[in-house]
């Protein structure tokens, strides 16, 4: 091992990546060593319903508090930092009421894209939680809390197991109980955090509110509708299936994107909050040799956690799922073995994307944001309504079109990093 290699792992910036990657680890290990029992107790129409929640969660949250959780991070001195944080409170609980009405009035609609037929009244609950979650873990990352972030992902979901499985041994055969377990778990954490956050925070006038919904109007402008369109392309793949394909087919693509996607979103966040403080601070002081350097390290380090993983999933997936969940989830299987390609691009890439936030390139983001989801709308529509291919070779197809984009976006970062002014440094 060379004196480079030894020099990032020595350092403190690669100590807070492990050990926060450790955290992740154990708790997205969670759901993973109990999957095989629940896959057992919750059949394939309850796992369509956990995944339709979360995929229309995701998608909806993007404009819970219009993404000013960012300036947490960004503001000059903590009480600005507070007042933020008061203000995207306030912001989601009147998108919390926007959304009991939403859920209401297109409820048919919903349920028949995202086969939420049970539980498409926790829709709102669960979008609140995770918002009030978002923006205390947003507080963390500025204080450099980077554990307590990570622990509140491993009390989430150790909540969320353990109340899936109560649910089930006292209620039985049910289709809501995992979106329950859920719901239950984010509240939890967010609770029990909050109490350890040392966050006071005091009222803000409405006058005040305004004059920080004007100085960080770039996030509600920008960055929120390109995160909506982003969030879309991510969930494309989701919308696709629901629209095209039965339920069925929806719960063994469920149990494939619990194990291979989802863990996917909250690693890139996990190690993307430690990535964006530490790019932010060098920009800000204008030391952008360290901004390319960091940049570098990051890579690195995620290659060496997504290749051998992927080589796994590729060679070995449908023998791992058949042996782990049973004969009957083979199907989930297969869907992993294309899926091994998502996960290897965005979970190298994704990360570092936000790069492009610090270095003041909103729009630029935005813009391949837009694009990535024109362009995997237009191919999935052909696929779909031209060639008509069936539920494996769909998701071939979407796992190939996601690794090109992902190549454009790592080619678009490289270039910005590169345009920065190193002789300043």
């Amino acid at each position: 091992m060379n004196r480079l290699n030894l020099k990032i792992i020595k350092s403190e910036y690669f100590k807070s990546i492990y050990n926060q990657a450790i955290l992740v680890f154990i708790a997205q290990l969670i759901p993973v060593i109990f999957s095989p029992l629940i896959a057992r107790l919750y059949d394939e129409n309850a796992i369509a319903e956990i995944t339709g929640l979360i995929s229309l969660s995701s998608i909806l949250i993007v404009f819970s508090s219009l993404k000013i959780e960012n300036a947490i991070v960004l503001a000059k001195d903590d009480k600005i930092a507070k007042e933020i944080i008061f203000l995207t409170l306030t912001l989601s609980l009147i998108y919390f009421v926007i959304m009991l009405g939403v859920t209401y009035v297109f409820r048919n609609e919903i349920t028949d894209i995202f086969k939420i037929d049970n539980i498409i009244n926790f829709v709102p609950f669960y979008i609140l939680s995770f918002s009030l979650l978002n923006i205390l873990n947003f507080w963390f990352v500025r204080l450099k809390k980077f554990k307590l972030k990570a622990y509140s992902k491993v009390l989430e979901n150790l909540s969320y197991i353990v109340f899936a499985l109560i649910l089930y041994f006292f209620i039985g055969d049910n289709q809501y109980g995992l979106a329950a377990g859920k719901i239950i778990g984010v509240f939890l954490a967010f609770f029990i955090l909050f109490k350890y956050s040392t966050l006071n925070i005091k009222r803000v006038s409405l006058k005040r509110l305004k004059e920080l919904l004007i100085i960080y109007k770039e996030f509600p402008l920008f960055n929120a509708p390109s995160n909506f369109f982003n969030t879309i392309g991510l969930q494309l793949l989701v919308l696709f299936i629901g629209g095209y394909f039965s339920k069925d087919n929806f719960g063994y693509f469920g149990l494939a994107n619990m194990i291979i996607l989802l863990p996917i979103s909250f690693v890139s966040k996990s190690v993307g909050s430690i990535f964006f403080q530490k790019i932010t601070e060098n920009y800000n002081l204008g030391n952008f040799i360290e901004v390319k350097k960091t940049l570098f390290e990051t890579l690195s380090l995620l290659l060496a956690i997504a290749v051998p993983i992927f080589v796994i999933l590729f060679f070995w997936a449908e023998e791992i799922f058949s042996l782990v969940f049973g004969d009957n989830w083979i199907v989930s299987g297969k869907i992993a073995k294309y899926l091994s390609f998502v996960f290897l691009f965005q979970l190298t890439i994704s990360p570092i994307g936000i790069s492009l936030i610090a270095i003041n390139k909103v729009k630029i983001n935005s813009y391949w944001q837009y694009g990535r989801f024109l362009f995997l709308a237009i191919v999935m529509y052909i696929t779909l309504n031209k060639f008509e291919v069936g539920f494996l070779n769909f998701i071939k197809i979407y796992s190939f079109s996601v690794s090109f984009v992902y190549l454009i976006y790592f080619i678009i970062i490289l270039y910005q990093i590169n345009q920065l002014d190193i002789s300043k440094h």
